[in-house]
């Protein structure tokens, strides 16, 4: 997340360790810009050109930044362009700025303001919670035909390049050719493997936004089976299935970098054994 940071100069070592903790801390992604010199002639340009492609506006120490004439118009222009602001105080703990700004990276607020419309119209938010049930069963569907297509694909490949060596095939000399195949399987198990994650996450997602819509509910069911399940944090209970269906394009990557391995040896074996034998010979002459 691109994070523009409204500070003064006497604070900057400050504040650049502050966001280089809250990265670490939160174990978030932020990419802090923080002007140098506030009197080149470009300088309100390039610092309304900046805040305008950021994420967000982090003021730090709003106390200081209020006695900078320049720090005061980048929060105005901050305020024009609509941006969020996360402000650290210094008289507050740092722990309520890290909070503001973990809420502000995931979106929490914006996604509370998605249900501060019409709450009160329960039959509404039942057909709605329908929806979203319907769409997460449709989402596991796809992702079932999904692992089938590339099992299919990549068991084809597999097959085909053991089938082709067993037969011999492909002309000894012409072996590598195999490769292509072995490594367009790798590349397939990688672009699997990624699709897995992100549905994982889409899923999730739609959870998050059924648990929300539940909670307008008499019976909060999916909340209560999830607490059932220790909450994704009792493995002994309950373990992801997307961490477990990513292993599966792994061991398929593994199989395939070993056929990639057993061709390039057997394409390179009469050449070992020929070299292997003019060793020989230079070592024992006649």
């Amino acid at each position: 997340m691109k994070v523009f940071v409204i500070h003064r100069h006497s604070d900057r070592a400050k504040a650049t360790k502050f966001v280089k903790d809250a990265k670490k801390s939160l174990g978030i992604s932020l990419d802090p810009i923080l002007l140098n010199n506030s009197s080149a002639p470009n300088w309100k340009a390039r610092a309304e050109e900046e805040i305008r492609t950021a994420e967000l506006v982090l003021v730090f120490d709003t106390e200081a930044c209020s006695k900078s004439e320049n720090a005061e118009w980048e929060i105005e222009i901050a305020g024009k362009l609509s941006k969020p602001i996360v402000e650290f105080n210094r008289r507050e703990t740092i722990e309520v700025a890290m909070e503001d700004l973990k809420l502000a990276y995931n979106f929490e607020n914006e996604f509370d303001e998605c249900f501060s419309v019409g709450q009160q119209q329960t039959e509404g938010n039942f057909e709605l919670f329908k929806i979203m049930v319907e769409t997460s069963e449709e989402l596991i569907r796809r992702r079932q035909i999904t692992n089938g297509f590339f099992i299919t694909i990549i068991g084809g490949l597999l097959a085909g390049s053991g089938f082709a060596l067993k037969e011999k095939l492909i002309a000894d000399e012409a072996t590598l050719l195999l490769l292509v195949p072995t490594v367009l399987g790798m590349l397939l198990c990688w672009s699997w493997r990624n699709l897995i994650d992100n549905y994982g996450k889409l899923n999730k997602a739609k959870f998050k936004v059924i648990n929300k819509l539940e909670m307008e509910l008499s019976s909060r069911v999916f909340s209560a089976e999830w607490i059932a399940l220790g909450k994704g944090v009792r493995k002994e209970k309950y373990r992801s299935f997307t961490e477990t269906e990513k292993n599966v394009p792994l061991l398929f990557m593994m199989l395939l970098f070993l056929v990639a391995i057993y061709i390039s040896l057997d394409w390179l074996w009469p050449s070992i054994l020929s070299l292997w034998t003019q060793i020989q010979g230079i070592s024992h002459p006649p």
